[in-house]
């Protein structure tokens, strides 16, 4: 997938003024630290004591691999996507 696609799958409350904060993250250079920052916050939610007692949040990995992708999109192009 391209940037334009993958950032699309992101939160709609993000896409309500005129310049999205990715996009600026991006164009400022900021954007990798923004992305591996983004990837820590949602881990480290999964971990602490009483793991065995806590499921994993579906959400918080499914933004981890969100913004995984991204990060890689922003520096090849595209992220490759299972079947295609």
């Amino acid at each position: 997938m391209k940037w334009d696609e993958l950032k699309q799958q992101g939160s709609r409350h993000y896409k309500t003024g005129g310049v999205e904060p990715i996009d600026l993250y991006r164009d400022a250079g900021a954007f990798r630290a923004f992305a591996l920052c983004s990837i820590i916050k949602y881990a480290h939610r999964n971990f602490g004591s009483g793991l065995d007692e806590n499921p994993v949040s579906e959400k918080d990995m499914e933004k981890i691999i969100h913004y995984a992708g991204l990060l890689i999109a922003s520096c090849s192009g595209s992220y490759p996507v299972k079947g295609e």
